[in-house]
């Protein structure tokens, strides 16, 4: 088993935090916030925009600085790692470095709606004059980006692993009763050895107890020992009369 590298580790599980901080905000906002604020009044809504704005920007720009730095560094070490796989043909193939780059813009699109929602500039006022709609949009696009951010994970996997030997697979399938006998589960005990796990289930009871009978029914003259003949009652045959 290879040893964990506990800083990789630490990098993949602040990419992970920081995804779910991001778009749970968002989710959060979009749900909740936003159609709960619709029944008051403007100047009720601009208070609470700008209370949550205050709490919530330090909390978008932490996420949005984890997820660039940590998606780099994991980006960085897998390909250093999958350059050797196939002599760079495993990247060409599954077009990972295009999948990140797709990737990589959306993330900036996200970020780039979630930082303008949160902020107070003049430049992103547009994207809050219009919030559910915009909420709605990085929400759309975040969702594109996690679900790519699996498919990408599950290419982790790397190349498919060599076939086994022919050898070794003889001996799993066709050697002193294999796994691959064919014909489910009394097939599997088909090559045991012999008298014992041999003819499928229970098959080692029968065989090993052929010709011998069951406890108690052993015949009584064959139970009984047997008694030498009496010297004194055993009657001698009659002399024959000498010959005249």
């Amino acid at each position: 088993m290879r040893s964990i590298d506990m800083s990789l580790l630490a990098f993949r599980w602040l990419h992970i935090l920081a995804a779910i901080v991001a778009m749970g905000g968002l989710a959060f906002a979009h749900v909740a916030l936003l159609p709960a604020l619709e029944a008051e009044d403007d100047g009720t809504r601009a208070r609470i925009h700008e209370a949550v704005r205050r709490r919530w920007l330090p909390w978008v720009i932490g996420a949005i600085a984890a997820l660039l730095v940590s998606g780099l560094v994991n980006y960085l070490v897998f390909t250093g790692d999958a350059i050797e796989w196939e002599q760079g043909a495993w990247l060409k193939r599954t077009r990972y470095h295009a999948l990140f780059g797709v990737k990589f813009l959306l993330a900036m699109g996200v970020f780039f709606l979630a930082s303008g929602l949160v902020g107070r500039g003049a430049g992103t006022q547009w994207i809050r004059d219009a919030r559910r709609k915009w909420s709605t949009v990085a929400l759309i696009v975040g969702l594109g980006v996690v679900l790519l951010s699996g498919w990408m994970r599950q290419l982790h996997t790397g190349p498919p692993r060599q076939a086994v030997s022919t050898s070794d697979e003889g001996g799993m399938e066709g050697g002193g009763g294999g796994f691959s006998d064919g014909g489910g589960e009394g097939a599997r005990f088909r090559g045991g050895p012999p008298g014992g796990i041999g003819e499928g289930p229970g098959g080692s009871f029968r065989r090993s107890e052929e010709g011998r009978s069951p406890p108690g029914d052993t015949p009584a003259e064959e139970a009984a020992p047997a008694t030498a003949p009496d010297a004194s009652t055993s009657e001698s045959p009659p002399a024959s009369a000498p010959a005249p």
